[in-house]
């Protein structure tokens, strides 16, 4: 019988690599000219060839023919007037295309989850229906003493924390807060609530922004007056707050600068 003839060359290349094998070569010119478009955008203004080509340390024609490519892709701009380079479309519609595909419900109810372990308290996600604010998902404490809010549940926009936290981000301005109450919440980065919805029972309520800043959902603490203190500085609202600007980081929401 005849034998079966040896792999060919790309037979034999396509075999899996041992750990020793050397890295696959690839394009230095593409690597090249994103390690370019990367120097561009940590600078956060626009830059003209000749500060770029200072930075990247090559010569000012080499940079441009890289700026000139950049720019025909669409992941840099030139400014008409003044000629200088900054992030072009191609990059706000990859950023666009990224944040539609994070899934913010379960970002944030794994902060909820964790909330309710580590502050011993329930913990819910909410967010504005046509019914209303309503409890979508609810967390409870291992341990401790949970109190019993239902996915589903509404909350009043005057006398719940969640309620206060929509209330207070709603645009326009509702009448459910007055002004002073309105500002107050806003400047502290949460609702509090001290036993107003429900005797003995305290609330915590914060936000959680999307890429343009509008309120998306809140994240609400929920426990007994003895575990969970009504103060906006204390440990469970900074930790409440810490979550909701992760969540609202997650999604390319942007504090604004003090």
């Amino acid at each position: 019988m005849p034998r079966t003839p040896a792999p060919s060359a790309p037979d034999a290349a396509a075999a899996v690599p041992s750990p020793s094998s050397p890295a696959p070569a690839g394009i230095q010119s593409l690597e090249l000219g994103l390690e370019l478009f990367e120097l561009l955008m940590a600078q956060g203004h626009a830059l003209g060839v000749s500060e770029l080509a200072r930075l990247a340390g090559m010569h000012r024609a080499k940079v441009y023919r890289y700026l000139v490519s950049l720019v025909r892709a669409g992941w840099v701009h030139q400014d008409a007037d003044s000629g200088l380079y900054q992030a072009g479309p191609a990059l706000r519609h990859l950023a666009l295309a990224w944040l539609a595909r994070q899934d913010w419900l379960e970002l944030a109810s794994s902060e909820a989850r964790g909330l309710a372990q580590t502050q011993g308290n329930t913990c819910l996600v909410a967010v504005q229906t046509e019914a209303g604010v309503c409890a979508l998902r609810v967390y409870q404490p291992g341990q401790g003493v949970s109190v019993g809010v239902a996915p589903g549940a509404l909350f009043d926009l005057r006398t719940s924390a969640t309620g206060r936290v929509f209330a207070a981000w709603a645009e326009p301005a509702g009448d459910a807060l007055t002004t002073a109450q309105r500002a107050r919440i806003r400047g502290q980065g949460v609702a509090v609530v001290e036993g107003e919805h429900a005797p003995g029972i305290n609330a915590l309520g914060a936000p959680v922004f999307d890429a343009h800043g509008h309120l998306l959902l809140a994240l609400t603490l929920v426990g007994h007056g003895a575990a969970l203190r009504a103060d906006a500085t204390g440990t469970a609202a900074l930790a409440l707050r810490a979550a909701c600007a992760r969540v609202s980081g997650a999604l390319g929401w942007q504090p604004p600068q003090r």
